[in-house]
């Protein structure tokens, strides 16, 4: 009794427990009573069936599509990843900088969370997932909970599990590191799918592949530590248990999120399964039984189920001999076995029934005679005949099963074989020698009409355009002319100018006997496929200019409509007619490449499936392309299915260079002001003087018409030299148009700034509101804006609209406001003993709009004592007698120099006298000044927006105090 546990798992594998659970329940209760008293044996067996493990399909990616909002957003959409169909499965990850959970506030129909984790402070990550219908938008839209700086992606999977698609999760927050960590998860199933998502907070930055993953992802939101990357990558674990922690290394290092979600891969589901023969056999010929598992609809099949490899299937029969009634499914999902019946009379008729699968279908069995022509049966028949015409493949062979052909190429060498059975001997010979005419046919079994005209030729020794019969017609022929040697057999080959299933049919009448035969149902697929016409869509209708550099002519923005048309062809080149009339139609999937720049993002091309229903003639244009990216591209169609009629994927030819693309608009954000740009002022100082520099700082974003960030635009394919202070059309607007290059009162200075990933980094802009030639202010909030507008036209896409007309020649966007003064410094006349030290008042001043008044906001401003002048010494009084302390600089404290700020030395004894002081305010040294005993030249001060110089005169003991008049009473 020991062996039988061991031949129980040897012999039931894959499906077998669905199958044998179904047997069990249909064994009537008396028969299972007596099955079970043979003993241990027999449970062990029922055991070892019932825990046998299911076969799986693997799970393959299939593509992902990004989205990075570089300003806050309270909502972000994420494009339909390419190439999706229904029930694949959909992974979502929404990472938000600063967010808290809950990140999303209301999630598109259908999606369901997974997990959701953030930092406390910097980071929030979510994870969502959904099955993808039929039909699915072009996009999907997450509203959140704060608007913050969001990146967002969608990862695409086919082979999971639709009911429960996630088999674990797990998240963790990560301390600061270059390698970012997604925790272990433990699965339950063999062959899941792990798939690590991370976050950080990084909006220039990437995250590489995790060790041991492929990576399906990364993307950002710019803007640097204010926004966040994302990243993901993935991996099969072959077996059940715990996957251990899956580490992205080498990254910048920063605090960061990890998640790992472990996907269930699908149970290998049989959708039907079709047995076929063909409507007629020939009794002194082996005949073929095929069984193909289909795992969808379509019928007949176009998508094999390809997990049941090594599984059986029983067929019986009656009167004829098969091949073996127990046939077994090949890695194609088919299995097939002869069936014979030499003794069979003219027209006999013999069915063959399928049963017995080891893994259920969840719907009937079909007939498919012939290959075509599909209804529900669990059994088909053929019609043995003594006579008739065989396609072979070799001259004397057996029937031939015709392969998949390509439209307008010439098929191999086959042989039309006139045969009939020896009376004697049962064996074939031949029922036609020499030249004859052989009446000859095709049939569109799918699409099942065909195209307005003959497209197939036989060439039995010259080419001959034969009849077309739609599927459900009766048929008509024409004649071609075959020759046969003297065994029967004519050699021909054949050509199809169009795509689709196809039967060939052949009749003859032979001394009133007709000779028939017809070829299996085969498939012609196109030759490739050609992409024409790459133009604008709207007006002007641009054509592709097919730059190749980034000196080359632009195309169109970034995310703006373009079209192409697209032709099915033959190997010569021309339509295929019939290509999108299948029963499901085909379409055809058009893929971007990146030409350049070299490394650069790939983007998304948009509506990138071309449906088969809008082929008229082989030919379809689709206008609703769009790609995402800067830069320039290749198109390469392929079909939308992957395989045409379940017979593979056809390729065709890439396109010359598309493009060169640019961005739709410019965004601005993280607007900034330096007052006082030039006297470094800590703390910074609330206001600038007319004439006085202040800085702008900011940063500028590429993006395209969804407002996502166009990371090309970087090096040689940014058009705009953030260097230049005129790229920048600075302009005072809303209330300060005073302040304009039009007027004179604007004065640029310089600029600093790089491009990396379609965002700027360190943009400064130096500017200066001049004085006029009279006192005016004080301007409390003068508005400034910029109206950038690169080589290529790319500008804002909208602009301030402020309740005040703008009178500069273009709309601006707003910048930052600045606090303008009229300034002026002020010295005061002062005299003292010659016995002490003279303090010199100094104080700022600004135009309160009829008065003077002091700047008490100022305590920055430096005066260097260098520049102050002496000269004009009377009395006793000469240069150098007396010095300034200190000889460095001066600062005002709260507008004003006194107490002992600015001092005049004693010059004592016996040295009355004055001296005038000056502080020189331009840019030109002139004049003299005492630092110590000797004179030397005083310097500039340069600082021009103070006006004219201040002056001042400070006398030693020559003054008494102004007495009019006096009077002294005892």
């Amino acid at each position: 009794m020991k062996p039988a546990p061991q031949q129980a798992r040897s012999k039931f594998g894959g499906m077998q427990r669905t199958a044998a659970l179904l047997h069990l329940q249909l064994v009537p209760a008396r028969v299972l009573a007596r099955r079970l008293v043979h003993g241990l044996a027999a449970l062990v067996v029922i055991v070892a069936v019932l825990v046998a493990e299911p076969a799986v399909a693997a799970i393959t990616y299939v593509a992902s599509s990004t989205n990075g909002a570089s300003g806050k957003v309270s909502s972000i959409a994420v494009s339909l990843p390419a190439g999706l169909i229904a029930n694949d499965v959909m992974l979502a990850s929404i990472s938000q900088r600063g967010g808290n959970s809950p990140i999303v506030g209301t999630a598109p129909s259908g999606w369901i969370k997974v997990l959701e984790i953030d930092d406390g402070t910097a980071d929030g990550l979510a994870i969502y997932s959904k099955v993808a219908t039929a039909s699915e938008p072009a996009s999907y839209t997450w509203v959140l909970n704060n608007s913050e700086r969001t990146a967002a992606a969608i990862v695409a999977f086919r082979g999971v599990d639709t009911v429960g698609p996630v088999n674990a999760s797990a998240s963790q927050a990560n301390a600061a590191s270059t390698s970012y960590t997604a925790t272990s998860v433990t699965t339950t199933v063999a062959n899941a799918m792990l798939v690590a998502f991370y976050s950080a907070i990084d909006g220039n930055g990437t995250i590489n592949a995790s060790t041991g993953m492929t990576q399906a992802f990364t993307a950002a939101t710019g803007a640097g530590p204010n926004g966040v990357v994302i990243g993901s990558s993935y991996a099969t674990q072959g077996s059940a248990g715990a996957s251990g922690t899956k580490v992205s290394a080498s990254n910048t290092s920063l605090a960061n999120l990890g998640a790992l979600v472990a996907l269930k891969p699908a149970l290998n589901q049989v959708e039907h399964y079709e047995l076929s023969l063909p409507s007629n056999s020939l009794n002194c010929l082996p005949t073929t039984v095929s069984v193909t598992a289909c795992s969808n609809s379509s019928s007949p099949c176009t998508s094999n189920a390809t997990t049941l490899s090594g599984q059986s299937a029983t067929l019986s029969t009656s009167g004829a001999t098969l091949g073996a009634s127990s046939v077994t499914f090949n890695a194609s999902g088919v299995a097939s076995t002869s069936l014979s019946y030499p003794s069979a009379t003219n027209g006999t008729a013999v069915s063959v029934t399928l049963s017995g699968e080891q893994t259920a279908a969840s719907n009937p069995r079909q007939c498919c005679p012939n290959g075509t022509a599909c209804s529900v049966a669990n059994a088909c028949s053929t019609t043995f005949n003594t006579a008739g015409l065989v396609f072979s493949s070799t001259a004397g062979g057996a029937v031939a099963t015709l392969p998949v052909q390509t439209a307008g190429t010439a098929s191999s060498t086959y042989f039309l074989r006139a045969v009939q059975s020896n009376t004697t001997t049962a064996a074939c010979s031949a029922a036609l020698t020499g030249a004859n005419s052989v009446s000859m046919a095709y049939q569109c079994n799918n699409p099942t009409s065909c195209s307005a005209s003959n497209s197939m030729s036989v060439n039995g020794g010259s080419a001959t355009t034969i009849q077309r019969n739609n599927s459900a017609s009766s048929l008509s022929y024409t004649p071609v002319v075959m020759t046969f040697d003297a065994n029967g057999n004519a050699p021909f080959n054949f050509t199809f100018a169009d795509v689709g299933q196809t039967t060939l049919w052949a009749t003859k009448t032979v001394n009133s006997a007709v000779l028939s035969g017809s070829s299996n149902a085969f498939v012609t697929r196109p030759a490739g496929f050609a992409v024409s016409a790459v133009a604008q869509t709207a007006s002007p209708n641009l054509a592709n200019p097919a730059a190749a550099s980034a000196t080359g002519a632009k195309f169109i923005k970034a995310g703006e409509s373009f079209a192409a048309t697209v032709t099915a062809q033959t190997s010569t080149g021309v339509a295929t007619p019939n290509f999108g009339k299948e029963t499901v139609p085909e379409g055809v999937l058009l893929t971007q490449a990146l030409v350049l720049p070299s490394g650069g993002a790939t983007g998304t091309l948009a509506n990138s499936t071309v449906a088969g229903g809008s082929f008229s003639n082989g030919v379809a244009t689709v206008t609703n392309l769009a790609w995402s990216e800067v830069g320039i591209i290749t198109l390469t169609p392929s079909l939308s299915s992957s395989s045409y009629l379940g017979t593979g994927n056809v390729t065709g030819t890439s396109t010359g260079n598309v493009g060169r693309f640019v961005p739709d608009h410019f965004a601005l954000s993280a607007a900034t002001v330096t007052n006082r740009a030039t006297s470094s002022c800590s703390p910074a100082s609330t206001f600038t003087y007319l004439g006085e520099n202040f800085r702008l700082g900011f940063t500028l974003t590429a993006q395209n018409s969804a407002a996502t960030t166009t990371q090309n635009y970087s090096g040689s394919f940014a058009k705009l030299d953030p260097t230049s202070a005129s790229t920048w059309n600075l302009a005072g607007i809303s209330g300060s148009t005073v302040f304009s290059g039009a007027s004179g009162r604007l004065a640029l200075g310089s600029a600093t700034g790089t491009w990396g990933s379609g965002v700027t980094s360190g943009v400064t802009l130096t500017a200066a509101a001049s004085r006029a030639s009279s006192p005016d202010g004080p301007f409390a909030n003068a508005v400034f804006g910029i109206a950038p507008v690169d080589s290529d036209g790319v500008a804002f896409a909208s602009y301030d609209l402020d309740a005040d007309p703008l009178v500069v020649g273009n709309d601006h966007l707003t910048l930052a406001g600045v606090a303008l003064r009229f300034g002026r410094l002020q010295m005061q006349n002062v005299y003292g003993s010659e016995l002490l030290d003279l303090p010199i008042p100094v104080q700022a001043q600004y135009w309160a709009g009829s008065y003077y008044t002091t700047n008490g906001n100022d305590s920055c401003t430096a005066i260097p004592v260098s520049s102050i002048t002496m000269g004009n010494y009377l009395k006793q009084l000469s240069a150098c007698k007396t010095q300034l302390s200190p000889t460095g600089t001066v600062t005002l404290v709260a507008g004003k120099l006194s107490g002992t700020g600015l001092l005049l030395t004693k010059p004592g004894a016996n040295n009355a006298g004055s001296v005038d002081l000056a502080i020189n305010l331009g840019t030109v040294p002139t004049g003299a000044v005492c630092l110590g005993t000797s004179a030397s030249s005083a310097t500039a001060a340069n600082m021009p927006w103070f006006g004219a110089n201040p002056g001042a005169r400070a006398a030693f003991g020559v003054f008494k105090s102004p007495i009019i008049y006096g009077r002294e009473n005892y």
